[in-house]
């Protein structure tokens, strides 16, 4: 009996059997946690400051996963494992805290991001980033205004710019508040409109058939205006149906009229004008619309500030106030496309070609 007491009171578990990790195990489950935790918290941080189309934002979804996978190893690896009953020690508190935010951050990048029409919200973020970053480049009007230019709001993009560039480019091509991103398609289609009747009528032929007749001469900076008095007195801006046409002689009377241009004229009462406010017009706020005072009109020459008086005696046809008018360069087939943008009020590039002298070849 004794003996049996004696062995039963000197029979005790391996210390091995408690499950514990040895020391070089804890520290290496420790260093493997620290790692995963170090990766996640570099991609999101990289998400933040450096994304680039998704790339980190999906670079920190797939780190958290792996994270989780990691703590979930070493959690399991702390004890015999929680189905056993586990005693929750520093690491393995500190490592569900981490599976728990890895999940989370997971879910939000990859659940969030499944929306309507298959774009992520990835996307559609780093869209807005790239437009707000052109909002914020745009050049204000009074730094931009050129001088001597009365009519001209500012340097602004051509119709081969508008029609090619991408919504963020012609947002940095504008000055400052003239566009806003909600407004670029429709100006693009108007654009596009008032072109594809340029390309309808580019002769004077075709012109006169459609009901324009030559009111001014060839005006530099402008052209000789053609007015179509139906589409006038309709009452309408429509971008797609322009009041008048410009044509010049580009700086030889002998060549054919070449059409370089269009125009649009409301009258206070159309089109939401009044005297005091021009149209609505084109959508955004590039199209400045211009008045003229004082015309004088005889035989196809024309000129501003006159008076009643002198413009009678001239035998001229009298205007005293004219508004609301503006031009839009959307031909540039004629080699004269206005450089400083599609709606700046005067066209150099065409008054250079206006101003060629002509030179004489003496055989």
């Amino acid at each position: 009996m004794s003996t049996s007491a004696s062995n039963q009171e000197t029979h005790v578990e391996p210390a091995a059997s408690t499950g514990q990790l040895s020391k070089p195990g804890r520290a290496l489950a420790i260093l493997i946690l620290s790692g995963a935790v170090a990766v996640a918290v570099l991609s999101v941080t990289l998400s933040v400051t450096l994304d680039n189309g998704g790339l980190w934002i999906d670079a920190a979804a797939v780190a958290g996963m792996v994270a989780t996978v990691i703590a979930a190893a070493v959690m399991l690896g702390t004890r015999h494992g929680w189905a056993n009953g586990t005693s929750m020690s520093l690491a393995s508190i500190a490592t569900g805290v981490i599976g728990v935010g890895a999940i989370a951050l997971a879910a939000v990048t990859y659940i969030g991001g499944m929306g309507g029409d298959g774009i992520s919200s990835a996307a559609v973020a780093n869209q807005t980033s790239e437009e707000g970053i052109a909002l914020t480049e745009q050049v204000s009007n009074n730094e931009i205004q050129p001088p001597g230019y009365a009519h001209d709001i500012g340097v602004q993009p051509t119709i081969n710019q508008f029609l090619t560039f991408d919504d963020a480019q012609i947002l940095r091509s504008v000055p400052g508040g003239t566009v806003l991103p909600t407004e670029v398609d429709a100006l693009r289609s108007e654009l596009t409109a008032a072109r594809e009747f340029a390309l309808q009528f580019d002769t004077v032929e075709k012109a006169y058939a459609a009901g324009y007749n030559k009111t001014t001469n060839d005006v530099p900076f402008m052209g000789a205006h053609f007015l179509n008095n139906q589409y006038l007195t309709d009452g309408v801006f429509d971008a797609g149906k322009p009041e008048g046409l410009l044509f010049s002689k580009l700086g030889n009377p002998d060549n054919d009229w070449t059409l370089v241009g269009v125009w649009y004229l409301l009258l206070p009462g159309q089109g939401g004008a009044t005297v005091d406010s021009p149209p609505e017009g084109f959508s955004g706020s590039l199209d400045l619309w211009h008045t003229h005072h004082g015309l004088c009109t005889r035989a196809g020459v024309i000129s501003e500030d006159n008076s009643a008086e002198s413009c009678a005696a001239d035998s001229g046809n009298f205007i005293g106030d004219l508004r609301w008018m503006m031009h839009a360069w959307v031909y540039p087939e004629a080699g004269v496309d206005n450089s400083e943008g599609v709606f700046v009020y005067l066209n150099s590039d065409l008054f250079e070609a206006q101003s060629q002298a002509q030179v004489t070849i003496i055989d």
